[in-house]
Parts: C-alpha cells; sequence; structure tokens
C-alpha cells in the first residue's frame, strides 16, 4: 500500500493524527511490509497483514538536522484487528513480543537505509536501497506486560537505542494504546508493555 494511503488510515484516529501532522516528522511504510521474493519478512508481510491481524502499519520519526548520525527514535503506529487474540478483545501475548522486535526491528532499518544513502550521496554505493544481508539478529528480548493490549484497536510503539557497542545493540521499546472516551477525545495513554533486547550483527556482515 501507497505511504499515502496508509498514512490516511491513521489520520482518522485524532490521537494518531495529532503526532503524524507534527511539523519535521518523517512517515514511511516499513519494508517488512512488503512481501519479497526470498520470503523474508513473511511474517509480518503476509501472515500479519489481514483485515483481523495489523491491516495498517506505519513509521515515523523526528526529521534529523543536517550532519546527524543514526536516528535515536522510530515510533510505529499499527492498526489490529481481532484475529490475533488471547483472551476476548485482548491481543495474544506472544503477538505483543513480536511486534515490539519488529518496531525495533524498524528502528535499525530506518538508520541502514539512512547510512546507505549517506554512502550514495558520496558516491560510495549506489541503488535507492541498501543491498541484502542478514542484518542483526535478536539476541535476548525480555519484555514486561504491564496492562492488556485491547482488539481490535490501534497502538503505538516507540523504539529507541540505548546503547551500542560494535556488532552490538541495545534497545528499549514500549507499547501504548490510548483509551478513549469519544470519536474527538484523544483519551488516556496507557503503557501496556516494554521491552528491553539486544539484537547483534554476525561476522563480516555488509549492510
Amino acid at each position: 500500500m501507497a505511504l499515502e494511503d496508509t498514512k490516511a488510515a491513521f489520520l482518522r484516529i485524532p490521537w494518531a493524527a495529532a503526532l503524524l501532522n507534527r511539523p519535521n516528522v518523517i512517515c514511511r511504510v516499513p519494508g517488512s511490509r512488503r512481501p519479497k521474493q526470498s520470503l523474508e519478512d513473511s511474517l509480518f508481510a503476509e501472515i500479519l497483514k489481514t483485515s483481523r491481524t495489523i491491516n495498517s502499519c506505519i513509521a515515523f520519526y523526528a526529521k534529523p538536522s543536517d550532519g546527524d548520525g543514526n536516528i535515536t527514535e522510530v515510533s510505529t503506529l499499527i492498526t489490529m484487528g481481532d484475529g490475533m487474540n488471547g483472551h476476548p478483545n485482548i491481543l495474544h501475548g506472544g503477538i505483543v513480543a513480536s511486534i515490539i522486535d519488529e518496531a525495533m526491528g524498524i528502528l535499525q532499518s530506518v538508520n541502514h537505509e539512512r547510512d546507505h544513502m549517506t554512502k550514495v550521496g558520496k558516491g560510495l554505493a549506489h541503488g535507492e536501497s541498501p543491498p541484502q544481508a542478514f542484518g542483526s539478529f535478536t539476541a535476548t528480548l525480555n519484555i514486561k506486560y504491564l496492562k492488556p493490549v485491547h482488539t481490535p484497536d490501534s497502538l503505538l510503539v516507540t523504539a529507541r537505542y540505548t546503547k551500542r557497542e560494535g556488532r552490538k545493540e541495545w534497545i528499549y521499546a514500549e507499547v501504548k494504546q490510548h483509551h478513549s472516551h469519544g470519536e474527538d477525545d484523544y483519551g488516556e495513554q496507557v503503557v501496556c508493555a516494554t521491552g528491553d533486547a539486544l539484537f547483534i550483527e554476525p561476522r563480516g556482515n555488509k549492510l
């Protein structure tokens, strides 16, 4: 789905629209939502891309100033159906963990693409996308479940780097929902779950 079509789904949600309409916000459809011949990302690009699972997904982050290095924080908005429940109207905990892991991966992908385009600008690389590689693998992922994630509904996942050291990256993420009291009400923002993860890039990996 095109970026503007995906964005339109969230502009109908007052609290989500307020986030996307802020100045200097860059939006993108995550690459993991696009089916690939290699079957990479098939979980989020195919299995979890239906009207009853994750029917819309968009990532956004603050536009960096010139010369900035990595994007340190990326948020992902998701609209969900009722096909991933563990309890009535409550998202399965395993899916919560998968969404957190995916949001962390989106943060990394944004930076891989940014690094690639910087190299293209310097004549050190070619193409609109970085060459395919394995990227980083999740080594550990610790989840704290604080509140139920209700379905069908929308949620916000914000992932940010906490530490980077060689081939290792530590990332923290929060899953939030808005419990509103009417169509035009932003409602109360509730942190439903948090996650801490360590990602490791394979030796010799070229991104």
